[in-house]
C-alpha cells in the first residue's frame, strides 16, 4: 500500500478539525461526541483515531488551528506599508476575519466558522495550554499593532499622549467584539464599523 504523502495527511487532519467545527455549531461544546465528528468527516474511526485520541484533542486542535490561521491571516495586514488610517487596519482586519470564517471546505463547507470561536473561548478556560496559546496570541496581535499606533501619532491622527499599547487593546477588543457581535446577532458589518470609527475619531475612512 502506498504511504500517505504528508500533504494528504494534513488535509486529512484539517478535514477532521473541520469536522468538529461544524458539529460544534450545530449541536454545541457539550454535546458534541466523537461520534459525531466522525460521521462529520466521512473517515473511518479507525482513520480519525490515527490522528486524535478523542473529542478533546480535536476540539483544542481546531482551536489552536483557527487562532494560526488568523494570525496569518491578519499579519500581512498588519506588517505592510499600506495599512492605512485606523478605521481602514480595522475593516481591513474585519474582512479577513469574515473571509476566514467563510472559507472552510469539506466538512464544513457553507459553514460560518466565525462563531465556532465562541465556543473555543469557552472551551479555552477548561484547557490551560489552550488559553496559554490563545492569550499568546492576542498579546501578539497587541504588540503588532503598538508600532502603526506610534505612526499615526507621529501623522497626528492619534493623540500623542494616548499609549500605544492601551490603542493596541482597543483594537483587539474591536476584532473581539465584532466575531462575538456577528455571531450573536448576524447582522454586523465590517465596513459599518470602519465607517462608525472613523466617525468617532475624525478621520476619513
Amino acid at each position: 500500500m502506498p504511504r500517505i504523502t504528508e500533504e494528504r495527511r494534513e488535509a486529512r487532519r484539517e478535514q477532521i478539525l473541520d469536522a468538529a467545527r461544524a458539529c460544534l455549531l450545530e449541536h454545541g461544546l457539550e454535546a458534541v461526541s466523537m461520534e459525531m465528528i466522525i460521521a462529520r468527516s466521512g473517515l473511518s474511526t479507525g482513520a480519525v483515531y490515527r490522528y486524535f485520541k478523542g473529542k478533546d484533542e480535536i476540539i483544542g486542535a481546531a482551536v489552536l488551528a483557527t487562532s494560526r490561521e488568523i494570525g496569518v491571516a491578519f499579519a500581512p495586514i498588519l506588517a505592510g506599508p499600506s495599512a492605512g488610517l485606523p478605521a481602514q487596519l480595522v475593516e481591513k482586519l474585519l474582512e479577513a476575519w469574515v473571509s476566514y470564517s467563510l472559507s472552510g471546505v469539506g466538512p464544513a463547507a457553507g459553514v460560518d466558522r466565525m462563531p465556532v470561536a465562541l465556543h473555543g473561548w469557552s472551551y479555552a478556560q477548561t484547557d490551560p495550554d489552550v488559553k496559554a496559546a490563545l492569550r499568546a496570541s492576542m498579546r501578539g496581535f497587541r504588540e503588532r499593532c503598538a508600532p502603526l499606533v506610534k505612526r499615526w501619532q507621529a501623522e497626528g491622527v492619534v493623540a500623542a499622549g494616548a499609549d500605544p499599547d492601551a490603542v493596541a487593546q482597543l483594537m483587539l477588543s474591536i476584532s473581539l467584539g465584532f466575531v462575538a457581535q456577528r455571531s450573536l446577532t448576524g447582522d454586523a458589518d465590517a465596513a459599518s464599523h470602519a465607517g462608525a470609527l472613523a466617525a468617532l475619531i475624525g478621520t476619513a475612512t
